[in-house]
């Protein structure tokens, strides 16, 4: 006897989006970054989310390991050099640096200024940058006054419900 199984496949709907780049709407100001949410997971259905970011040079993130998404930079601007995994990725306008899930990394921003297209596969991490910025007042940096990562206590705390892991240098004489 032969058993028949009907399957249906579900079409897929096209992401269509047409902002100006000037979204001050969508844009944040976040550790540093001028931040725009070019696509979200609201937008995307939750595959993907990018983000345009603009941000000067001193502006290093702690060493950190994303365990639910990865994430694609794309220099459009400036030049930032990247470690990942134990390598050393220089990146100037045009170059595109791709970080794996599980993966610790960080990133210098080596110009005076950056612009980045930045694509998170699958979505839901640009509710991090959400949390931790407040809506950008202009299409411009913040001041440089502003401390990047300056709520790194905080960040700690939230970091498991985004599936992020910091990896922060151990304290001698304390661990």
């Amino acid at each position: 006897m032969t058993t028949q199984v009907a399957v249906t496949a579900k079409v897929e709907e096209p992401t269509a989006i047409s902002r100006g780049r000037q979204s001050l709407d969508r844009s944040v100001w976040y550790s540093g970054w001028l931040m725009t949410f070019l696509a979200t997971a609201e937008d995307t259905q939750g595959k993907f989310a990018l983000v345009e970011g603009v941000a000067r040079r001193g502006n290093v993130p702690p060493p950190h390991i994303h365990h639910r998404e990865e994430e694609t930079f794309y220099v459009l601007e400036g030049e930032m050099t990247f470690s990942v995994g134990g390598q050393t990725i220089k990146a100037a306008a045009g170059t595109m640096v791709s970080l794996p899930r599980h993966v610790m990394h960080s990133f210098e921003i080596d110009s005076e200024r950056v612009r980045v297209l930045t694509l998170i596969t699958p979505a839901g991490f640009e509710g991090w940058f959400k949390e931790f910025s407040v809506p950008a007042p202009s299409m411009t940096l913040p001041p440089p006054a502003e401390t990047p990562y300056s709520e790194i206590q905080k960040m700690l705390a939230a970091a498991p419900r985004f599936g992020v892991e910091f990896v922060l240098p151990k304290r001698s004489g304390t661990e």
